[in-house]
């Protein structure tokens, strides 16, 4: 199946607008380049402390090196690739975090690609730009987290499945296994990807068109040896992790208190003591299976109750997408800095102020406008579906946005678990495309259409800046 692109104007649009002519000067090239830069400034700040998850991720990278189980609530291979920029790179600020600034542009790349799918070149790199500024998305692509390689790996998968080439494998075209083997690879750098996968699943099944009854069976069969394989690629190397790792998925300590007693050289009894024995006990994951259902066990376990800590608006989800914020960014790191000002006259202190400034912030907030675009997105392309004049793209923005956030008020709002703000960096990716989409479907006038773009474009980057983890004018 290919995906069939569509222009962002009519065909009448002959003259290149102003909007053309600015993304000719900003291409690709040049929004990676500015954010590589970006991100290389501030992963250095700060240089010998751990910010927000770091505090789990980077000693349990450590410990990989070490041969130490630790952290077995996430699969090994996110903290593995933390673990390479040590090896490569040393342990220090630039090895904990260079590798997922790697990832980070990677899956830029591949997000052009996939926008160029469904939008024109221009509109393809507009998409990629809001990404890129996006918050919670540059934020974890600078720190040692696990998100954005999962992210990376599942954005290959959806990509090599739709340019699937003529090459086949045991029947069954080549980029379906390699699309199936990132896919394992996203689960295996951060569970959460399995919300993508079952949505790459649901689109594909959505957009293929059966010509014939009896290619039906052949076509599940396939199927079912993909997601097979799918299971493999998790199940093997987890399996191996645990045989040579023995993570414990639980550890009780016993004891035992032994009463002797004591006696004289008479052996008369004079007294007793108590003698207090120690043993823990490690359950053992001994396996794939088990480790996965330890997983979701311990995933489940995080629950909101009346005596949770730390519990505020913002992990429920649907306050993540209210037009009007409902909670507070979350610090993932603040640095402060004392400042005294000193006022003399003749000599002589008159008053001495003290200001505290925050030279070096990291706060886990998302770009609120390109979050809060998903309430037109999702209605745009649920009409469009409705009248029967959905595009691929409609179909897309659709599925992904229904299977990537609509989990996460299932898990907040029936389950009672805690989620956090930053577990929407799933869906930002979806709402990148649709905006340019939606706007450009809407909005015929090229001038009026350019205007939104770039005011939108605008208010983004505004909101960029506004949270930006170095503050320039502070330090």
């Amino acid at each position: 199946m290919e995906i069939q692109s569509q222009t962002e104007s009519s065909k009448n649009d002959v003259s290149p607008s102003f909007f053309d002519k600015i993304v000719r000067l900003i291409d690709i090239k040049t929004i990676l380049f500015i954010l590589l830069a970006l991100h290389l400034l501030v992963i250095q700040n700060p240089a010998k402390s751990l910010v927000f998850d770091e505090a789990y991720y980077v000693p349990a990278a450590r410990d990989i090196l070490n041969g130490v189980s630790s952290n077995p609530e996430h699969p090994f291979l996110g903290k593995a690739w933390i673990s390479l920029g040590i090896v490569t790179f040393g342990d220090n600020w630039f090895g904990w975090r260079i590798v997922p600034v790697s990832f980070s542009l990677l899956s830029l790349i591949v997000f052009y690609f996939i926008s160029k799918k469904f939008l024109s070149e221009k509109l393809a790199t507009y998409s990629t730009a809001l990404l890129g500024f996006e918050n919670i998305f540059f934020i974890h692509g600078s720190l040692a987290l696990l998100e954005i390689p999962s992210i990376f790996f599942a954005f290959l998968s959806f990509w090599l499945l739709y340019e699937r080439g003529n090459r086949k494998f045991l029947r069954i075209p080549l980029f379906y296994w390699l699309s199936a083997l990132t896919m394992g690879m996203s689960f295996l750098s951060k569970e959460t990807a399995a919300f993508y996968i079952i949505s790459i699943m649901f689109f594909y099944i959505s957009r293929v068109k059966y010509t014939k009854y009896q290619e039906i069976i052949p076509k599940l069969v396939k199927g079912i040896v993909i997601l097979l394989f799918i299971g493999m690629v998790y199940f093997i190397p987890v399996t191996i992790y645990d045989i040579y790792y023995k993570p414990s998925s639980s550890v009780q300590v016993l004891e035992t208190h032994t009463i002797i007693n004591l006696s004289d050289e008479n052996g008369v009894i004079t007294g007793t003591t108590t003698l207090t024995n120690t043993t823990t006990i490690r359950s053992i994951i001994n396996n794939g299976l088990d480790h996965l259902v330890y997983t979701v066990s311990y995933a489940s376990g995080l629950r909101i109750t009346n005596t949770s800590k730390d519990i505020n608006s913002g992990n429920y989800a649907w306050n993540w997408i209210l037009p009007i914020p409902s909670y507070p960014p979350s610090p993932y790191y603040i640095e402060n800095a004392e400042v005294k000002h000193t006022i003399t006259e003749n000599d002589k202190v008159i008053s001495v102020t003290t200001d505290t400034k925050h030279p070096i912030a990291w706060y886990g907030i998302g770009n609120l406008p390109i979050w809060w675009s998903i309430w037109f997105i999702v209605p745009f392309s649920i009409f469009n579906i409705i009248k029967k004049k959905a595009k691929d793209i409609d179909y897309f923005l659709l599925i992904f946005t229904v299977g990537t956030y609509l989990p996460m008020l299932y898990i907040s709002g029936i389950g009672s678990r805690i989620v956090y703000p930053f577990y929407f960096v799933q869906t930002v990716p979806i709402l990148a495309i649709g905006i340019p989409h939606v706007i450009n479907s809407l909005i015929k006038n090229k001038i009026l259409r350019d205007i939104i773009l770039y005011l939108f474009l605008i208010i983004t980057l505004t909101f960029f800046i506004l949270y930006f983890p170095l503050r320039i004018n502070e330090l």
